[in-house]
């Protein structure tokens, strides 16, 4: 089941990914989450993909509550600050690279979202 909301959320954010962002060959991250299984993204120049588990020697671990929260940061429809505030975010290792990450696959194109009332 994990497997395919991987291939699910990395197909979604695919069209998103900004390659070269992190200036670096390789970065892994690794997410831990109290509520759900762990997984790890690895990020190359040009390519990233979403793994199964623990990696083996992660770049920075980042610590999460729920999958949910983990695909807002990542999708830019939820803030950082307010995720860390409620406790439900935080980063050990590069802060730098946390803060990154959020914008690796956020889109560029601002967004107006509104309600038409009848």
């Amino acid at each position: 089941m994990l497997s395919e909301l991987l291939t699910e959320k990395q197909k979604a954010l695919e069209p998103h990914f900004k390659p070269g962002l992190l200036q670096r060959n390789s970065t892994v991250f690794q997410f831990r989450f109290t509520k759900d299984e762990d997984f790890f993204l690895c990020v190359s120049q040009d390519l990233f993909s979403f793994n199964e588990g623990s990696a083996t020697d992660p770049t920075l671990t980042l610590y999460l509550d729920h999958h949910e929260t983990c695909w807002q940061l990542l999708m830019g429809t939820r803030d950082g600050m307010e995720a860390f505030m409620n406790g439900q975010y935080r980063a050990d290792g590069n802060i730098v690279l946390s803060q990154l990450l959020l914008y690796l696959f956020k889109s560029a194109d601002p967004t107006v979202v509104f309600k038409v009332q009848d």
